[in-house]
This record gives C-alpha cells, sequence and structure tokens, in this order.
C-alpha cells in the first residue's frame, strides 16, 4: 500500500507509457507485488501458484523486449511492521486471532520466494536479496544509479529515495492499458517536486500525518489538510516544523494575535472588516477595501494551528523511527548488480514447470526454447569458440525461412537442428507417457523454429545470413527473367491472335459480301404499296388474355397513323388517274415570269389557277353553267356573270388559236401543245382577270380547294379536305 492517499495526490502527473519505451534500461522489480496481485486475481484453490505462471510470461516479454530485470525479494520485516504483518495474515487465515500468527510472521511468504527465485535461476537470472523491505532496496538502487527505475505498488518507494517508479504493470495489447504491446504508469519525484511543491521529507511527513504500512497516522486528518500545511513551509525544513510543534510556543502567540477581534482578518491590522470595506485601511493605503493578501496566510495558519493542537495529545509524536526508517539505510547495498543475464538451462526449467506447475515437457521446452534462443543470438558473439564446445544447451540454425516484422521490428525466422539430447529426452517422455514408439507426431509437435532480429543474427551467424541473401537475390533473378520470358511469349501470342482476327474478319466481310448479293438476287424489289403492307408494328408487350381462336381469327396487320395517310392519299391520286402529273406536264415557260418581268407573283396563286383551269377543258357551255352553279351556292353576286362572259370570250380565242394551229401544220410548223384538247390562254391575261375583283378571288380559291384533291394538305402533311 505505502503511504496514505499518496497515489491519489500524484496521479494527475502520471504518464501512461509503452514498454517498448522501457527499451535497453535495467529496471528493479519488487517480485513481492506481482505475487500479491496473483493471488487478488484468482483462487489459490481454483488456479494453484498463479504467482509462478504470471513471473514467467512478464519476465519472458521483458527480455525478448531486451529490457534487464532485476527482481528484489523481501527480507526480514522491520519491527514496525510487525502489527500490520500481523493484521494481514489474520485476515488471509478468517479474521480469527491465534497465538501462533505473530511467530509465524512471513513464513508462508518466504516459501513462496523461494519457488520465484528458483524458477529465475533456470531461466539465468539473478536476484537480488534485500535484508528488509523489497522497495526499500528498489529504491536505493535507483537512487545510487544503478537501475533506471523501479517497478512496485508501493508509494513507500519515493520515501526510501527512488527517483522513477513505474506503475500498474501490463502485458496485454487489450483494453484501456494495453497500449501498444503492453505499458506502465511513470511516476517521476522531479516532475512531482517541481508541479506540486512535494519532495522525499514532505512525504514522510504525510505518512506520519495521514498513515503509512507503518503507522496509521493522526485521526481526522486527511490529504487536504497535510497539502495545506505544507505551502507553509518547505521540503527540507517541515520534519523539524514538526518536531517543534510540541516545544515552540510561537503558534501559540500566532493563535492569540488571530483571535484578537480588532485585528481586520482580510488585512491583518487594526480594524474591523466592515470598516475597511467601507473606508479603506490606513496601514494599508487604501480609500475603500483593504489588501486582502493576509487571507490565506491566516487560513493556513489556523489549519496548522489545528494540526499542531491534534498531534499534543499523541504522545511520542513525530515517531522517530519511522523517520529513520526512510532515511536511514540500514541494508547494506551492493555497488555493482549482476544484471548479466546468463544462459537458461532449459532441463531443470522443465523439470520444474511440470512439478510445481504441471506443464506437460513439450508445453515447457516450447516455452523455454525462445528464450534460449535469444540468449544464444544475443551473448554468443562475445563468446569464443573454444568456450562454445563447453556449452552442451546450444542450438545448431540450419536455415533462414524468410523475413519476419514484429512490432515494427526487423526480424528473422530461423530453422534450427532437431539433432540435440534435449529433444531427444522430450522423445522419450512422450514415448513413454503415451505409450507408443511412434516418434512421427512428436517431430510434427516439436518444430524449432524462433523468430530474432536482423541486427543480432548479423552479427551472430553472418554465413547464414549471406547464404539467405545470396538465394534471395538468385530467386529474384529467376523470378525476373520468367517474367520477361512470359512478357515476350504474351507478345508473341497476342501479336498472333491479331493476326488471326484481321483474317477472320476478311473471311466474314466476303461471306457477308455473298450472302448480300445472293438475297438481292432471290428478292427482287417490291413496289412502294407492297412494301407498306408487308410492314408490321408490333406493341413492346404482348397481352396473353384472350383465347387461341381469337387471336387466329383477328389476321389484320397494324399500321401506323403515317403509313395510312401516304395509302390514303395514293388511292386518291389512283382515282383522280394522276391528274397532279398531268397538270404539272402541262406547264409552259410563258407561265413563268421572266427577268424582265416587274409583277412579283406568287408562285403558289399560279399553280392554283392552272389547277382551277382543268375545269374548262370539254366544253365552255356545260363549264359555264356549272361555274355558275357553284357561284351560286357558294352566294356569289351579279359581278360573277361578268366573269362568265369573260370566259366565253376567252373561249373564242381558244378557237382562233386552234385554226392558227392547223395552218401552222399545213405550213410545216409544229406546235407542241397540239395534243392539247383545251384552249390555251395566257398566263398574265387570266391573272390580270381574276385580280379585278376580291369575291372573284375568293370563288377561284374556294373552287381551287375544291378540286386540288389535297395537294397543299399532301404538301403540308395534313389530312385533305373534302
Amino acid at each position: 500500500m505505502g503511504v496514505k492517499d499518496l497515489w491519489n495526490i500524484v496521479s494527475p502527473l502520471c504518464d501512461r507509457k509503452p514498454l517498448f519505451e522501457l527499451q535497453g534500461k535495467t529496471i528493479a522489480i519488487d517480485i513481492s507485488c506481482w505475487i500479491v496481485d496473483s493471488q487478488t486475481i484468482t483462487d489459490p484453490s481454483m488456479q494453484p501458484k498463479m504467482y509462478l505462471r504470471n513471473l514467467y510470461f512478464r519476465t519472458a516479454f521483458l527480455l525478448m523486449h531486451e529490457i534487464s530485470p532485476v527482481f528484489v525479494l523481501e527480507g526480514k520485516a522491520p519491527t514496525l511492521k510487525h502489527n500490520t504483518i500481523a493484521k494481514r495474515n489474520n485476515i488471509r487465515s478468517g479474521n480469527q486471532e491465534r497465538n501462533t500468527v505473530h511467530r509465524r510472521g512471513r513464513t508462508y511468504f518466504n516459501r513462496i520466494l523461494k519457488e520465484c527465485k528458483e524458477m529465475l535461476d533456470y531461466m539465468g537470472l539473478a536476484c537480488v536479496q534485500g535484508h528488509g523491505e523489497a522497495e526499500a532496496m528498489c529504491a536505493y538502487l535507483n537512487e545510487d544509479g544503478l537501475v533506471d527505475g523501479c517497478i512496485s505498488q508501493d508509494s513507500d518507494c519515493f520515501l526510501y529515495g527512488a527517483k522513477v517508479v513505474y506503475r500498474n504493470f501490463c502485458t496485454s495489447a487489450q483494453g484501456n492499458r494495453g497500449g501498444s504491446g503492453g505499458a506502465v504508469d511513470e511516476y517521476s519525484l522531479e516532475k512531482i517536486e517541481r508541479v506540486l511543491g512535494l519532495g522525499r521529507n514532505k512525504m514522510i511527513a504525510l505518512a506520519l500525518l495521514c498513515g503509512c504500512d507503518y503507522d496509521e497516522g493522526l485521526n481526522g486528518i486527511g490529504k487536504e489538510a497535510a497539502m495545506k500545511f505544507f505551502k507553509l513551509v518547505e521540503d527540507k525544513n517541515v520534519l523539524e516544523r514538526l518536531k517543534s510543534w510540541k516545544t515552540d510556543k510561537t503558534l501559540d502567540l500566532v493563535e492569540k494575535e488571530l483571535s484578537n477581534p480588532n485585528l481586520c482578518t482580510s488585512c491583518g491590522h487594526s480594524g474591523k472588516v466592515q470598516k475597511h470595506t467601507k473606508s479603506g485601511c490606513i496601514d494599508c493605503g487604501t480609500v475603500v477595501k483593504c489588501n486582502d493578501s493576509y487571507r490565506e496566510r491566516r487560513a493556513l495558519l489556523l489549519n496548522e494551528i489545528g494540526l499542531r493542537k491534534k498531534t499534543l495529545f499523541v504522545e511520542g509524536f513525530p515517531n522517530q523511527e519511522l523517520i529513520d526508517e526512510f532515511l536511514i539505510r540500514k541494508d547494506p547495498v551492493p555497488t555493482k548488480v549482476d544484471i548479466q543475464w546468463k544462459q537458461p538451462q532449459i532441463s531443470k526449467f522443465i523439470k520444474f514447470m511440470e512439478k510445481h506447475l504441471s506443464w506437460e515437457p513439450q508445453y515447457a521446452f516450447e516455452k523455454i526454447f525462445p528464450l534460449a534462443t535469444r540468449w544464444q543470438v544475443v551473448h554468443l558473439p562475445n563468446i569464443s569458440i573454444s568456450h562454445r564446445v563447453l556449452m552442451p544447451d546450444l542450438f545448431v540454425p540450419d536455415t533462414i525461412k524468410k523475413i519476419r516484422n514484429i512490432r515494427c521490428v526487423a526480424s528473422y525466422e530461423i530453422i534450427w537442428n532437431n539433432n540435440h539430447y534435449i529433444v531427444e529426452e522430450l522423445r522419450e517422455r512422450v514415448a513413454a507417457n503415451e505409450k507408443s514408439d511412434d516418434d512421427d507426431d512428436v517431430d510434427d509437435l516439436i518444430e524449432l523454429t524462433s523468430i530474432e532480429p536482423q541486427d543480432a543474427v548479423q552479427k551472430c551467424y553472418p554465413e547464414l545470413v549471406e547464404v539467405f541473401e545470396n538465394a534471395k537475390n538468385a530467386k529474384k533473378r529467376k523470378t525476373k527473367k520468367k517474367t520477361r520470358n512470359a512478357e515476350d511469349n504474351g507478345e508473341r501470342k497476342a501479336e498472333k491472335r491479331r493476326q488471326k482476327k484481321k483474317e477472320k474478319n476478311i473471311l466474314d466481310d466476303v461471306e457477308n459480301n455473298r450472302k448480300i448479293d445472293e438475297f438481292i438476287s432471290k428478292n427482287p424489289p417490291a413496289s412502294l404499296e407492297e412494301s407498306f403492307e408487308s410492314l408490321t408494328i408490333s406493341p413492346k408487350r404482348s397481352k396473353k388474355t384472350g383465347s387461341r381462336e381469337g387471336q387466329k381469327g383477328n389476321n389484320k396487320k397494324k399500321r401506323g397513323p403515317q403509313i395510312n395517310k401516304v395509302l390514303q392519299l395514293e388511292n386518291i391520286n389512283s382515282r383522280c388517274n394522276d391528274t397532279l402529273d398531268r397538270m404539272f406536264n402541262e406547264l409552259s415557260p410563258d407561265d413563268f415570269l421572266t427577268d424582265n418581268d416587274d409583277h412579283d407573283l406568287n408562285v403558289s396563286e399560279i399553280i392554283d389557277d392552272i389547277c382551277s383551269r382543268k375545269v374548262f377543258q370539254y366544253n365552255v357551255t356545260k363549264d359555264v353553267q356549272t361555274f355558275a352553279d357553284e357561284k351560286a351556292i357558294c352566294g356569289g353576286t351579279i359581278e360573277n356573270v361578268e366573269t362568265i362572259n369573260r370566259d366565253v370570250s376567252i373561249q373564242a380565242k381558244s378557237d382562233r388559236y386552234q385554226e392558227n394551229q392547223s395552218s401552222g401544220e399545213k405550213s410545216g410548223f409544229i406546235d407542241e401543245f397540239a395534243d392539247l384538247s383545251e384552249s390555251y390562254v395566257p398566263l398574265y391575261e387570266r391573272i390580270a382577270t381574276r385580280t379585278r375583283s376580291k369575291d372573284s378571288r375568293r370563288t377561284s380559291r374556294k373552287t381551287n380547294h375544291r378540286f386540288s384533291f389535297g395537294f397543299e394538305a399532301l404538301m403540308n402533311d395534313t389530312v385533305p379536305e373534302v
């Protein structure tokens, strides 16, 4: 436990660090703390000797991370701790006080320490035996600079003189304390003293006031009162201040002064607080209020006076024996610590673990083998060849299997030779236990491989590394050649595929052209009507409703609206005997204006006039009568009669034109319009006649629409009017 509430006071200054930051350091370990932790985690009856198992795995973790542990064992407990030990033994025995308990002391605990020391010896680690408390020896080693820090759960280490203390040691990589492959809490005395002003002497004073493993402290005094007291005194004077409380009468005078009602509690000068608040203080030189710097000091003095009163009723305070326990070294401290890691004793370790933890020999060998190979790789370069011959536990490496990267550390995975006397002993034990001569199973289970740092392997086995690197480079060359050959073969194959594809495309084009020629020769082009009739439009989704008979009876082909419109116009033109084509063929050059004409006429009107002229192609009388009837229906006027008379005159002119034509044939002149049976009237005369009245223009337009057979509708892509 240590000093009461000391960990709570210094916990804000804790630094949680991963264990790999301790690499290369030498750490003193209070082994009793690890034993107590193991006993509190599990029930000893369910898991006996859990402390040995945890001690092995923690020690192996430190060694594999190049951290040098120095284990410190408990010695004879000081007389101050006898009462505490007796209480702990009573709790362990079920709170039954016995006379043998006090005499028992640490007999049970010493037996546990002896087992731990034996196992550590087989692992190649030496232990330091303390004459008193283990944390005291750890602190002495740290204070003298023999180790870089202490691993302990007791805060007494700082009181004994430790500089750096590591707490809450954890090797697990899981949970909030896992860190990266294990973590630990670091406390530095230099940082605590700089930030909190709490040095070694003040920590001893805290143990005297609040209590520790050796003393229960004063009743009614907590860490807050102690920390207030430490603000009034320096670290080097705090213990003398405690001793002077019984003899020094200065605090009595201070108490009387503070209890004077005529003194201001804010500034300490004569006067009342209320008066100084209104009119100020003459001694402070203020007009309003006063200096309140005395208020905090007054509170601290009152706190010290209260502590002093409590100590006056305790006989023998402060306990000088307790102070001497922390400040005076009673145990001889070694000037040099044997921290060198020796070669593990594999056979003895296997027997020990089989006896105390019931580990199978093969399992115990698997656990100690990585430590043996690591020690061999690290320390063998410093051993001469003559001494190596005298070491029978050495293993011989066969090959390097591959490169590994363990937590950002470049390593090699090494395969070791199986021809070793320890392996032979394991085979005999396994065969005897299983009563079987089949050693193949043993060989499969025991695989001598380990992972070692590359720099250590390079120093210890340079020839092995050279062979591995040469084989690796040769393999790279072969793979490069294979890749190059594969690339060349791939390019050749790709080129062949491209050529074959081109030839195939040419043959396909020739065959496709032949098919097109055969199709054209076999299937002559059809007419427009036949092609339209052969067209069918199928819906996107065919409805499956209806019977098969209804589907067979409905053989009518469906066409789009545009196709039906075109077919309808074609049928109308066929009924009209291609009238439109004939009208276009009757056009002459005189029907169009030349460049010398000044009139800007509408071509559509000209075409309409030509089309309307077809009404008069047979005889004048019939045409006039038809025209007159139509004008009467359309609501024509008297002016329409004049138009009819003019048309009669046009007919007379056409008769004269026929006579001239017949005379022309006699004279040898051939008229190109001789085949026409109707009379021809020049275009300008008909236009001049039609523009005289608006009503006649409307009539001609209506007539034009009636007898144009949908020409404009066809041109505008609309349905013709009937």
